[in-house]
């Protein structure tokens, strides 16, 4: 696959008042042909100005945006215009016309682009059923959920056949229930439509669910970078960890034993690791036939299965027994059998 998107050394800075910040620190991105790329951090982390400037609603102060091969800083007005035409984007708002009909707010591009009128009532009606709303051609947004409003936005946005979209948190007011029907959408629009989909957001629980690859941001700096499979079983970065045991749940331990009765302090002092199943070892007991096999049972302090890009992932937090070389023979024993295995601290 060819790049669709490619940032290269990138800052932004912005004046306030008597303080210059910085939004953006040299950021390097390459986002492939097709792809649905994540970007995510916390508030505040510069991962909208990012988005942004890949469209160069916000013009970078230093680096370049190469979108389909034009670098964007060196187009012309109108060239610029014809460019942003390929690039649709959906917000976390949804920016409908409110006094506008859901197939009004469908046709607007297209009149814009000045296509014909049956053309673009065929295109409209097309893409109603596409999103699941063929029904609600002449309703208003007001009469609309709020899952609903993002379809439209949705279908409004791919309605001039851009070859990227764009989602600025896009997902962010809706309940999960119907953020995870949102992203199903998207990734419909994406395998058949062919689609670049970039994922601005700052939930990990959207990353897996749809994400192929994925930049975390903080501070206005990427601080890694990846396919999400590879994140999820070994993050590097600070960042990276906090956002992958986002929601984990704290289970029951092994032989009776519960993590809950234990103070944060006396877990502290104990040796943790975080395993991670794969397609091979999930079908197999392998925490149970290892304390069968070494006579010692360990705390499972954390476990909960995720949906990384479409399959199933098993994560463990284990305290491990006190005894140093029970530890690695332990460990060595998780590796034989094909677990991701990294300490936690």
């Amino acid at each position: 696959m060819s790049c669709m998107i490619e940032v290269r050394d990138v800052s932004k800075t912005f004046q306030d008042k008597d303080r210059t910040v910085q939004a953006l620190n040299h950021i390097n991105i390459r986002i492939e042909e097709g792809d649905i790329y994540g970007i995510i951090g916390m508030s505040g982390a510069g991962k909208s100005t990012l988005v942004r400037c890949l469209n160069f609603l916000e013009v970078p102060t230093e680096g370049s945006v190469i979108v389909d091969g034009q670098e964007l800083g060196a187009l012309s007005d109108r060239e610029l215009r014809q460019i942003r035409g390929s690039i649709g984007m959906i917000f976390q708002s949804f920016n409908l016309l409110m006094q506008k009909t859901v197939l009004d707010n469908i046709l607007f591009p297209l009149k814009i682009q000045g296509r014909g009128k049956a053309e673009s009532l065929e295109r409209a009606r097309d893409l109603l059923k596409t999103v699941g709303l063929a029904d609600k051609e002449k309703a208003y947004p007001s009469q609309l959920s709020g899952g609903q409003r993002q379809r439209v936005a949705i279908a409004r946005a791919i309605a001039s056949d851009p070859k990227i979209l764009l989602c600025d948190e896009a997902t962010s007011a809706l309940d999960p229930q119907t953020t995870n029907s949102i992203l199903q959408l998207l990734k419909k629009i994406n395998q058949e439509m062919g689609i670049t989909i970039v994922i601005i957001t700052h939930q990990m629980s959207v990353v897996r669910e749809i994400c192929h690859n994925v930049a975390i941001v903080e501070h206005g700096s990427i601080v890694e970078d990846g396919s999400v499979e590879e994140i999820f079983t070994h993050p590097k970065s600070r960042a990276a960890r906090e956002l992958v045991f986002e929601g984990s749940e704290t289970s029951e331990t092994f032989a009776g034993r519960h993590a809950a009765d234990r103070t944060m302090e006396e877990l502290r002092e104990k040796r943790r690791i975080r395993i991670v199943f794969t397609s091979n070892s999930s079908f197999e007991p392998v925490i149970g036939n290892m304390v069968l096999k070494f006579g010692t049972p360990v705390n499972i302090l954390k476990a909960d299965t995720k949906d990384v890009d479409g399959v199933a992932r098993g994560e463990m937090i284990l305290g491990l027994p006190d005894e140093r070389e029970l530890q690695e023979k332990m460990i060595d024993y998780l590796n034989a059998r094909g677990l991701a295995v990294e300490e936690v601290n």
